[in-house]
């Protein structure tokens, strides 16, 4: 965990530069880096967790949907498997050194598979369903 972070918040101090340079960012000292990186690190991460869940719900609704074929019913236990594994990852994220566990980053999870859920619902075509549900 602490070596993750190490590693990723230098690409963030890169990305902030990067930024800086467009005019999304002032930087003028080191502590402005340092803040504008730990802004960057922050909205890459909450981002990377909402889609990483974006494809475990869409992935999910097709599986449930399969069998489930009361879409109301299907939206729910999809996103019912998807909360749930996210709140168990933040669990587990409790007993690792350098990490913490967030129900802010479960938000976040059911969010990303929510929207998931939704794109997989609206693109559901029968004309692929052969290709998930057997």
């Amino acid at each position: 965990g602490t070596s993750s972070a190490g590693m990723s918040i230098g690409y963030a101090k890169e990305l902030a530069r990067i930024l800086s340079f467009f005019g999304f960012f002032q930087i003028h000292s080191n502590a402005d880096l340092m803040m504008h990186a730990e802004v960057v690190h922050t909205f890459v991460r909450k981002t990377a967790h909402f889609t990483e869940y974006a494809v475990l719900g869409f992935f999910t609704y097709k599986a449930v949907s399969c069998d489930v074929k009361d879409r109301k019913k299907a939206v729910l236990i999809a996103q019912l498997i998807s909360t749930g594994y996210a709140s168990t990852d933040e669990i587990h994220q409790l007993f690792v050194p350098g990490r913490e566990g967030k129900v802010f980053d479960v938000m976040i999870d059911s969010c990303g598979a929510f929207c998931g859920i939704m794109v997989s619902m609206i693109t559901k075509g029968q004309r692929f369903e052969h290709l998930y549900c057997i």
